[in-house]
């Protein structure tokens, strides 16, 4: 079989040998490749000296059906985001976005959606957007392009306004105690976030607020907590 030719983000890198490594890239094409890199930090080299999360590139790999981890046989760096390594909130936001973005995309289906969101979401943050604000906005992209995008409907007044977790819809808090209590500003936020609006006009901590409802509305789409979602949300998430 002929190799496959693709873009990818690096997701994650693990050493597999001294000099070899394993690795999860996101593609548009063919999902989430998760692959063997033999070699990968020998110079010069196949690889570019070795993966690294958080870098764009072109991969190479042989693709064999059944197998648990392809085959890489080459990857060129294109593009770093650096943003993250710098500023721990730019990390906490690239972590939780890689974090869902991996695990929403685990059956390897070809998802552009998914590789845009997640693109579009580092290069906002690259360029100083609020990680808090891009990482809300990038986590409602991805859940909406899985098909798990939450129910925001207007009818709910604002002031009574909490969010069934079973239903992973907006409801009257007196109907349903057993849901999460949201504050004006968040519900205000989620209503933007349908409307795909780019007004700007909310605080930082409405962010703050309404990504911590999508973390947790995440996992139980899930059916676990993500690793990075307790670096992410120190605080805890709506139970």
């Amino acid at each position: 079989m002929p190799p496959l030719q693709t873009t990818g983000i690096c997701l994650r890198q693990w050493p597999f040998s001294e000099t070899s490594q394993t690795v999860s890239i996101l593609t548009p094409d063919h999902g989430v490749v998760r692959g063997l890199a033999k070699g990968a930090h020998r110079v010069p080299g196949s690889f570019g000296g070795g993966f690294e999360p958080l870098t764009m590139g072109s991969l190479v790999f042989f693709h064999k059906a059944g197998r648990e981890l392809e085959t890489l046989s080459e990857w060129q760096e294109s593009k770093s985001w650096r943003a993250p390594r710098r500023e721990p909130e730019a990390n906490r936001a690239a972590l939780a976005m890689v974090d869902l973005t991996e695990r929403l995309n685990r059956s390897g289906e070809a998802d552009e959606h998914a590789f845009s969101a997640l693109h579009d979401g580092l290069d906002a943050i690259e360029s100083g957007s609020l990680p808090n604000e891009v990482l809300c906005r990038t986590l409602w992209r991805l859940l909406t392009t899985a098909g798990f995008g939450p129910l925001i409907e207007d009818g709910v007044p604002t002031e009574q306004a909490a969010f069934d977790p079973e239903s992973g819809q907006l409801c009257h808090f007196e109907n349903n105690r057993s849901s999460w209590r949201l504050s004006p500003s968040t519900v205000l936020v989620l209503r933007d976030l349908v409307r795909e609006s780019n007004s700007g006009t909310h605080q930082a901590e409405a962010w703050a607020k309404s990504a911590r409802l999508l973390a947790a509305w995440s996992s139980r789409v899930l059916g676990e907590v993500p690793p990075s979602w307790a670096w992410t949300f120190p605080s805890g998430l709506p139970e």
